[in-house]
């Protein structure tokens, strides 16, 4: 044999072994792709479109991740609000299913799955015939008996997975506060996005974390533990009243459909702790449904939404000045046809004049030009002081997602001028959220302090409660200044707005009819109607707000929000076990 021979041989031996070696290699990463790390690599869609299993893996499994888990969300009487159920996924990998198997699997699939099946039974066995790679989603809504049974076949071409599903048993009650959990699952809006951490994820040693809360612990009360601590053990209990959130969105419905108004919201507040005992706006939408809702109407007005208040921010300007000392109740000014301030005339919306007036009878009538001459007396550092001290232009630090500051200008802003001194005393050339303005009616209802309203009544966690730090925030007037703008209010009711009387009751309260803000001043027939008030005036049980957002049926809320504050009224105080006082109205 010559050395030429030798060396060709040498050579297909070396090549021969490299072509093995990189075969071998091959095959292996082929088992690493297919088996042990396919669903890394399967494609977005399967068959028809259908999105492919995330969970692909080689064996079915049915354990569900911790993150993807929920506490619940209850109202104060343990009435669930949002809680967790579960579906379960179920997918096939056709390619992997028994030659002549097709026809079988397909009719204990039909029969097993039912209307679940996303596939028609042609459809299905066409897929499996077909063997394409892939992996074809048979339903994301299967019962829990069929993914059990599935999960329990232990098969390599079908696979099963319980997923955790975002439910809201009382449908679309209470629907913008709490907002939605989608599949992702991702929270969105209200307390599932503001808890969205607290429900789903906290550590075991989250209250040994943060020592202040260890003096609130107690335990949880035997009416919750239906449904309390849940699974996930990181629960909710709410400040809302179901029954009372159900009575707010009945009354403000049947006031919307009244009045014609296009949409309107209604914030009831306990003013001693700023607990929210009902929160609604219309429409609404329903959360198990949320992709079928317009995307417009699923931030929540009552936080988010600001407009000019009108006539109904008149009570602060009262109360600012009352409290500063530069007028009290029986001060007397003199109501001119108009007056001029910066660069802009004032009327009364009524375009008439009274002459002399007392501050109490210009609130009664709702004077623009007496409450403008109350804001030039404190002048505008004292003003906007006392605007700033009553939480305006700044978030209240509600415990909801997607809060709105609303908008103040104040002198030093390039915007501003002097006569934005006048006009925003009585409620125009500044915007305000409708939470804001309740929480500002609610420092005259409880003698003079800012309190930070919330929603959250109790975390629950491993069965033990935490409460919410309800301390005032500050103190924004002295209680006799309170006292006197809270005795005014009930003349308003009594002498200039009649329809929000709620018999047995002395109410206190304020309506206001502002225009509409549009790009360069006001639209000429639209406008906003609300009223603020607390029932009883001198023990107030809660406050109120109503909104209205261009009724159509009355020009003034005289003639719509006040009577739908008191209707109100009427049903919530019987509720909260609230007697009618020894003395009734007076005339």
């Amino acid at each position: 044999m010559t050395s030429q021979t030798s060396s060709s041989r040498l050579r297909i031996l070396v090549v021969a072994l490299a072509l093995l070696l990189g075969l071998t290699l091959l095959a292996m990463q082929l088992l690493r792709w297919q088996v042990v790390q396919r669903g890394e690599f399967e494609p977005a869609t399967g068959l028809f479109g259908q999105p492919s299993s995330r969970a692909a893996a080689a064996a079915p499994v049915s354990v569900r991740t911790k993150s993807q888990d929920r506490g619940s969300i209850v109202d104060i009487n343990g009435v669930p609000l949002a809680l967790d159920t579960h579906q379960w996924e179920i997918w096939i990998e056709p390619r992997l299913v028994p030659k002549g198997k097709e026809a079988e699997l397909t009719a204990q699939l039909v029969e097993l799955l039912g209307p679940a099946l996303r596939l028609t039974p042609d459809e299905l066995l066409a897929a499996l015939q077909a063997r394409e790679p892939g992996v074809v989603t048979l339903t994301r809504k299967g019962s829990q008996a069929a993914g059990e049974t599935i999960a329990g076949w232990q098969r390599l071409d079908i696979g099963a997975k319980a997923l955790p599903m975002r439910i809201y048993p009382q449908g679309t009650l209470a629907a913008h506060l709490l907002g939605f959990v989608n599949g992702e699952p991702r929270a969105y809006y209200g307390v599932e996005e503001r808890y969205d951490t607290y429900l789903r994820s906290m550590p075991a040693d989250f209250f040994q974390t943060y020592p202040e809360n260890q003096a609130f612990y107690q335990q949880l009360p035997a009416g919750w533990r239906e449904m309390l601590p849940s699974a996930v053990g990181q629960d909710l209990v709410l400040t809302i009243d179901r029954r009372l959130q159900y009575i707010t969105e009945r009354v403000l419905s049947e006031a919307i459909g009244q009045y014609r108004a296009q949409s309107g919201t209604i914030i009831v507040m306990n003013p001693r702790d700023g607990a929210i005992l009902a929160m609604a706006s219309l429409p609404a939408y329903d959360p198990n449904q949320y992709g079928a809702t317009n995307t417009l109407v699923l931030a929540d007005p009552a936080i988010s939404k600001q407009y000019e208040p009108g006539s109904v921010f008149k009570i602060v300007t009262m109360a600012a000045g009352i409290d500063a000392d530069v007028v009290t109740p029986d001060s007397v000014l003199t109501d001119t046809l108009s007056i001029e301030v910066g660069d802009r005339m004032i009327y009364n919306s009524n375009m008439r004049t009274f002459g002399p007036v007392t501050i109490r009878d210009a609130l009664v009538l709702s004077l623009n030009i007496p409450t403008a001459q109350v804001a030039l007396k404190l002048e505008e550092a004292r003003f906007y002081q006392y605007i700033q001290r009553f939480g305006f232009g700044q978030l209240t630090e509600v415990d909801l997602a997607n809060e709105g500051p609303g908008s103040v200008k104040i002198p030093g802003d390039s915007l501003w001028s002097r006569s934005d001194l006048a006009t925003n005393a009585f409620g125009q050339g500044l915007a305000v959220t409708p939470l804001q303005m309740a929480t500002a009616t609610a420092v005259i209802a409880n003698g003079g302090l800012l309190v930070r309203p919330h929603v959250v009544d109790s975390m629950v966690f491993r069965g033990r409660l935490a409460h919410p730090d309800t301390a005032p925030v500050r103190r924004v007037i002295q209680p006799d200044a309170a006292a006197a703008v809270a005795d005014m209010m009930v003349s308003v009711v009594e002498e200039g707005s009649p329809n929000a009387k709620v018999p047995g009751y002395r109410v206190a309260g304020k309506t206001g009819t502002a225009q509409v803000a549009i790009q360069g001043g006001y639209h000429p027939t639209e406008t906003i109607h609300s009223f603020v008030g607390f029932v009883p005036a001198d023990d107030p049980a809660f406050v109120a707000l109503v909104k209205l957002d261009v009724p159509k049926a009355y020009a003034w809320a005289d003639g719509t929000a006040a009577p739908t504050f008191a209707k109100l009224a009427s049903e919530l105080l019987p509720v909260l076990r609230v007697p009618p006082e020894r003395v009734a109205n007076r005339p």
